[in-house]
């Protein structure tokens, strides 16, 4: 028998997926209508070209509905989401630039890089006079690449964005505790300057 139950975007994530699940079409719009400023926030905070983030956007909800039965804490959708929107505009533009990076206004533009060295030298102490030489931004994108997906996505947001975000709004960016934050960040600089110390003493 056809159930006649309606789903606002108010009811409790767990009661939108387990319709959706049962193939209730209000329930999978109403669950769109609660998370989709989530995902909008997420791909306008990796991109600011219109054509990507409406792609990112589409594919983001495709991935849910192709996973939506794998999702075992309906609470915590809105990290999830963010994580998959992030990935979503990654992979779009990779595939459209052919490997070069370009998350965000802030990295494409010529003080991201130069931010990001001047943020790993002021960590270690190390003075920093701003003029960063195009050789070093090569590296530190390149760099930048070779980091998992966490830690781009916690650099993205921690040191790159303009201007980064508060902890408490990148905790909920990230689906991350606000205390895991400042380690994170911390570790992921660490990375990237491993990385960088490992490329500028010529080992393969």
């Amino acid at each position: 028998m056809a159930s006649e139950s309606r789903f606002s975007p108010d009811d409790p994530l767990d009661m939108l997926v387990t319709g959706a699940l049962g193939g209730d079409a209000a329930a999978w719009d109403a669950m769109v209508a609660r998370l989709e400023r989530v995902v909008w926030k997420a791909v306008n905070m990796m991109t600011s070209d219109r054509e990507v983030r409406d792609d990112a956007f589409a594919a983001t909800w495709l991935r849910l509905a192709e996973r939506l039965d794998t999702i075992r804490e309906p609470r915590k959708l809105p990290g999830w989401l963010t994580t998959t929107a992030t990935n979503e505009v990654r992979q779009i533009v990779r595939q459209r630039h052919r490997g070069h990076v370009s998350l965000t206004e802030s990295w494409s533009s010529p003080s991201g890089p130069g931010d990001l060295i001047d943020t790993l030298a002021a960590d270690v102490g190390e003075h920093s006079d701003g003029l960063v030489a195009d050789e070093r931004r090569r590296d530190v994108r390149v760099a930048f690449s070779r980091l998992d997906e966490a830690c781009r996505e916690i650099i993205t947001v921690l040191v790159l964005a303009d201007p980064p975000l508060p902890y408490d709004d990148a905790s909920e960016r990230l689906g991350r505790p606000v205390g895991s934050l400042g380690p994170s960040r911390r570790r992921c600089l660490d990375k990237m300057k491993s990385l960088l110390e490992h490329d500028s003493g010529g080992t393969p």
